[in-house]
């Protein structure tokens, strides 16, 4: 299964975060849009070049052979790598951390892509990197830029306004940029109580001023949708 999750997740991330379904078809879980915004390469405050490699070898030697993963633990959280057709997979999880650290890995071993995600399957935080099979840095895409209504301020709002716990309640939060039409909003999922009600719940705000612009909850297994706010 979590060989699953990461195919996934490239293929995600390799067709730039696919607008979600919400935004044409009013949406059953939040998925960033397939527009970013590109910024400068400032070799001040950017690592313009890497040598980080996968360490091919040790890989082999350790993996489950059928699944294609190695898993383990360090002092500071948990690792799982694993191999494509076209290159390796790393997911970096810091202990009690939100985010994991995703690395691709051409399969000469030389870095290709980093980037953080919240959880290891929602919107992409900050900056996502990328670099040519020599290690020079070559793009640089800012996931941050269109929300001005921030990640902080969403996380504040989940703890104190709809008052959950990340891990209890599990959490998701997943964004649309607005930069493909629409404007930019944050998409919150969880499992847990909505004003002493529980159940499989959607929230989404504006990713602007983080306005309440809907909330719908889940019914049964068929994912019929009860509609309990919007904004009109």
């Amino acid at each position: 299964m979590k060989k699953i999750a990461l195919i996934s997740l490239l293929l995600v991330i390799n067709s730039c975060h696919s607008q979600d379904k919400e935004k044409k078809n009013d949406n059953k879980e939040g998925k960033s849009s397939n527009i970013k915004i590109e910024i400068p390469i400032n070799p001040k405050t950017m690592q313009t070049y890497t040598t980080e490699k996968f360490d091919i070898e040790n890989y082999f030697k350790h993996s489950n052979k059928i699944s294609r993963t190695y898993e383990y633990e360090t002092n500071n959280g948990k690792i799982m790598e694993t191999d494509f057709d076209n290159s390796f997979m790393k997911v970096l999880t810091p202990k009690g951390s939100l985010f994991t650290t995703q690395k691709e890995y051409y399969k000469s071993g030389s870095l290709k892509s980093k980037w953080e995600t919240f959880g290891d399957r929602g919107f992409i935080k900050g900056i996502r990197y990328e670099y040519d099979e020599k290690g020079k840095l070559i793009k640089a895409e800012d996931y941050d830029k269109p929300f001005k209504f921030t990640w902080e301020q969403v996380k504040k709002y989940v703890e104190q306004d709809l008052k959950l716990d990340f891990f209890k309640d599990e959490v998701n939060i997943n964004n649309y940029n607005g930069l493909s039409g629409g404007k930019p909003t944050w998409d919150i999922s969880f499992k847990g109580n909505y004003k002493d009600v529980f159940g499989v719940y959607y929230v989404t705000l504006d990713g602007t001023d983080g306005e309440l612009l809907k909330v719908k909850k889940i019914l049964g297994r068929d994912g019929e949708q009860q509609i309990i706010f919007e904004k009109k």
